[in-house]
């Protein structure tokens, strides 16, 4: 292997293996890209219901939790994040959504120049490969499959045409018609099999671009930098191996996500002076932003005893569930080709909100936390459903535990610390259950087991709300993009202060998207490619 490459590239998830893939078209140009973990291989991480298996720590899963967070009782919140080619879409739910143009705009009214809807929709198309419909504003020849889903459970309808019935429009294609309405939820799902980002990206170009080197189970300590404030390499422990470094030509690109872009920028003396001496880190270039603009989506979850008929739980134990994995293994059909919910509802809080501010999605299956840390399906027929806020307020922070630059970085969610989420959450409660008082879906359900009919006033709800509450997985925003004070990279992910040196995920959004996150970090991907000559 080289010891100096034209381009370095720091995490194989989702945007570092889109940026791989552009940058070694030329093939003038050398590129490294170096992920901590390894190449995902197995059964679960090619099963689209292998996420119920995945989403724990794991060869593929950090396994992340929060700080103690103050307004969800004290509770450490899990946050997984993908480690691994591929990265958190290999273990991920894998529903694919544009979000709300609105948001983009919004982006625009920050200052952000580049990235209004507009400019970001030629993008999307690019990556697509979207063979169901007709409509122009879809991707027919990308890389990354967009499917419907393979199989869609009797009661999923049921959810739909009850959100129908309280005035929620039905909506056929989420990104055609913008994140409105209820409907089918697409995927990133190829043949019945998951298509992450290193499928449909990266091994296309490792199999014949000599000038990619992919560099697995190695983790960065730093990035290098000169008395000029210049990146010119990286310092990386393989594993096993002592550290070393690696010299770059001409850039160093950040894609380790939300919790890795900020942790290393903080490791190499780039970020808040207060944060890098509590630390013990030297400062090399002070830039408060760095870790801080935490956003999450924080899901809420509700459980419902139904019919035999309307839950698939007993489908997934026993014998049947071995039935169901024979099938999937001969044929990539039935309930396991599909993600982590069927279909979804986005919807307002409340009649002061110009857009949709909630997403609530259905799944026909419950399951229970086992103390082992693992995750069983419910023994009795049940649903479930979650919501979550999508513009929330509360922001928070991404820290350094120590000086060890392989320790596990301190994250702070701080949900629920603004006012305003909480009275969204409780809306959100009142919301869901108006749904399921709707036909068709009142005709299946028996019961509400959670919150339960004993959450009615607004603060037994949201005392509910602290108690159980979760992440959606969706962070973003602690590296962002922007001109404030308050920003680390400028409109082409340049990182303010420091040459050659940019940062691409979901780390650079200055506002979270208003839906899943993990369409926006394809494009910020090959948004990033178009920066660089």
């Amino acid at each position: 292997m080289l010891d100096c490459y034209d381009f370095i590239i720091v995490g194989a998830g989702t945007s570092g293996s889109v940026l791989a893939n552009r940058l070694s078209e030329d093939p003038s140009r050398s590129v490294l890209l170096v992920e901590a973990g390894p190449r995902p291989r197995g059964l679960w991480v090619n099963m689209p219901a292998g996420v119920s298996k995945l989403i724990f720590p794991g060869p593929y899963n950090w396994g992340f939790h929060t700080e103690p967070e103050p307004e969800l009782a004290g509770r450490r919140i899990y946050a997984p994040r993908g480690r691994g080619l591929g990265g958190s879409s290999l273990i991920n739910g894998m529903a694919f959504f544009r979000a709300q143009p609105q948001d983009y705009e919004d982006w625009k009214a920050l200052g952000v120049q580049g990235w209004g809807w507009s400019d970001l929709l030629p993008l999307f198309r690019k990556i697509e490969r979207r063979d169901e419909g007709t409509s122009t504003q879809r991707g027919r020849s990308g890389e990354l499959h967009i499917t419907d889903p393979l199989y869609v459970h009797e009661s999923t309808r049921d959810f739909m045409h009850a959100a129908q019935g309280m005035g929620v429009r039905a909506n056929a294609d989420f990104n055609e018609e913008g994140a409105d309405g209820v409907g089918l939820i697409q995927f990133n799902i190829d043949k019945g099999e998951r298509h992450s980002a290193d499928k449909a990206f990266l091994y296309p170009a490792m199999r014949t671009r000599p000038n990619l080197t992919v560099l697995t189970d190695a983790q960065v300590a730093r990035v290098l930098l000169d008395e000029q404030r210049t990146a010119t390499g990286i310092e990386v422990r393989p594993t096993g191996a002592p550290l070393r470094q690696i010299r770059c030509r001409r850039e160093v690109i950040l894609c380790a996500g939300a919790f890795g872009s900020p942790q290393l920028l903080l490791n190499s003396g780039v970020g808040p002076e207060d944060a890098l001496r509590e630390a013990g880190v030297p400062v090399r270039h002070a830039l408060r932003g760095v870790g801080h603009n935490l956003q999450d989506h924080m899901y809420i979850h509700h459980t419902f005893a139904c019919d035999d008929a309307a839950s698939l739980n007993a489908q997934f134990r026993g014998a049947r569930s071995i039935l169901r994995g024979v099938q999937y293994l001969l044929t990539k059909q039935g309930p396991l080709t599909t993600g982590a919910s069927q279909a979804c509802a986005f919807v307002r809080s409340s009649q002061a909100v110009s857009r949709p501010d909630l997403q609530i999605c259905f799944r026909p299956v419950s399951w229970v936390f086992t103390p082992a840390g693992s995750m069983e399906i419910g023994k009795n027929p049940e649903l479930t459903v979650s919501v979550c806020n999508l513009r929330p307020d509360s922001r928070g922070q991404v820290k350094l535990a120590g000086h060890d630059p392989f320790e596990a970085p301190r994250i702070h969610a701080n949900y629920l610390r603004a006012p305003r989420d909480q009275a969204v959450a409780i809306s959100s409660v009142r919301t869901v259950r108006k749904i399921f008082e709707q036909a068709p879906l009142a005709q299946r359900v028996r019961a509400e087991l959670a919150p339960g009919q004993a959450a009615q006033s607004d603060e037994q709800i949201l005392d509910y709300v602290r108690q159980t509450a979760q992440s959606m997985h969706h962070w973003a925003g602690t590296c962002k993009m922007g001109t404030d004070e308050e920003s680390v990279v400028d409109s082409e992910l340049r990182v303010h202060g420091i040459r050659h040196l940019r940062v691409a995920d979901c780390s650079i959004l200055p506002r979270i998207v208003s839906a899943n996150t993990n369409a926006i970090s394809f494009v910020v991907g090959e948004k990033a490619s178009t920066f660089i000559s």
